[in-house]
């Protein structure tokens, strides 16, 4: 008895540690071991110029992609009961989502100085890859081989449940990349895991490990290469990992904007991921400034939700700092993705966005044209 009343809560939460590793043992033994992770290597790109590979027939020498194994039943429910939290619009961590817009006032006094400044970040050309780059550097890579890379490394993020943030920064990260060296074909997927393992280690809690990455890419390179491209990466960005993109906008945008009350601001938050993510995959939208792009989402979002009411108003002009006309250019071609127009074959966002947790968007489509009166200006 004397022994249990001193006992010291480090010894308690030693056998408490060493008893739950029991139990999982014996959970393990009697249930199996857990299946294995499946893995993927893009392998060697086609040599034809910007022509979309079907992904349901690859040829040998095409991406093999392989989709992850289905969630069972009762973990897909647990997800629609709470989407916010596995979804990725703020990430993919639940204390990175907002359900739902702040109410009015809600934003802290500085928010537009902080917006201000992000804009002001985020045309630094330092921090900007050359809209030009497949022209102007690269002779081996093509615009398509770029969107499929984008679109496997959208799977590989879902694979290992990394925040949306991962995601984009790693698209960065390789664009910036991609603007100052010229690569081959063969090592465009070493720069893609590269990429995103940077990106996972400043924006994610629990990052993977390079072995990781090796193996996702079926062993297709070794530690040492993936170290030496990360260190490559880490050089060109001069260590400034930190960088505004599309969804650091984009997050801004929809909290901020309107929505009516009939309808789940989750739809709109949705549905605005989905195109900011579509974004990535078209080499043409470096030319537009992440702000553009997610002003741009935002305004094809409301669009495809209601489109007998113009998305634009006074207070988003005011908001974005862009009048529709500024953003004309970029949201016809985020509207040609939504429509199939661009990259129908790279499905891995499409089928992602397809999932009842994200409450099926990819299979919602905007009008085929956009009313005139909505591209035009607003009169004061």
């Amino acid at each position: 008895m004397a022994d249990k009343e001193n006992a010291t809560p480090a010894s308690a939460a030693t056998r408490l540690t060493r008893a739950a590793a029991k139990r999982g043992a014996a959970d393990s033994g009697a249930h199996g071991a857990p299946a294995k992770r499946k893995r993927v290597a893009l392998g060697d790109l086609p040599t034809l110029s910007n022509a979309v590979v079907p992904r349901h027939q690859p040829p040998s020498h095409a991406p093999l992609v392989v989709k992850p194994p289905s969630k069972p039943a009762a973990e897909e429910a647990a997800e629609a009961r709470e989407p916010a939290a596995a979804e990725g619009v703020g990430g993919g961590s639940p204390a990175s989502v907002s359900t739902s817009p702040p109410a009015a006032g809600a934003d802290p006094q500085y928010a537009s100085d902080i917006y201000t400044y992000l804009r002001s970040m985020e045309v630094e050309a330092r921090r900007q890859a050359a809209a030009d780059y497949i022209e102007a550097v690269q002779v081996d890579v093509t615009a398509n081989m770029r969107a499929i890379l984008v679109d496997w490394l959208v799977e590989v993020a879902e694979e290992y449940k990394l925040v949306a943030d991962t995601l984009y920064l790693a698209v960065s990260y390789l664009d910036r990349f991609l603007s100052a060296h010229p690569l081959r074909r063969n090592r465009l997927q070493l720069l893609g895991v590269a990429a995103m393992l940077i990106a996972a280690k400043y924006e994610e809690i629990t990052p993977p490990h390079v072995e990781d990455f090796c193996y996702i890419t079926d062993n297709t390179y070794t530690r040492q290469e993936v170290v030496k491209m990360e260190s490559d990466i880490l050089k060109l960005l001069k260590f400034e990992m930190g960088n505004p993109t599309i969804k650091t906008f984009l997050r801004r945008f929809m909290r901020s904007c309107e929505e009516d009350k009939k309808r789940s601001s989750l739809l709109l938050e949705f549905i605005g991921s989905y195109l900011a993510e579509l974004s990535l995959l078209d080499y043409g939208c470096l030319r537009f400034l992440p702000s553009v792009v997610a002003a741009s989402v935002v305004f094809v979002a409301k669009l495809t939700i209601d489109p007998y009411t113009n998305p634009w108003c006074k207070k988003m002009q005011k908001l974005t700092g862009y009048k529709v006309s500024e953003l004309k250019e970029c949201i016809t071609a985020i509207h040609d993705l939504q429509l199939n127009r661009k990259y129908s074959s790279l499905t891995a966002i499409r089928d992602k966005y397809k999932q009842h947790k994200f409450k099926c968007v990819s299979t919602l489509l905007p009008p085929v044209d956009i009313p005139a009166l909505y591209l035009q200006d607003l009169t004061e």
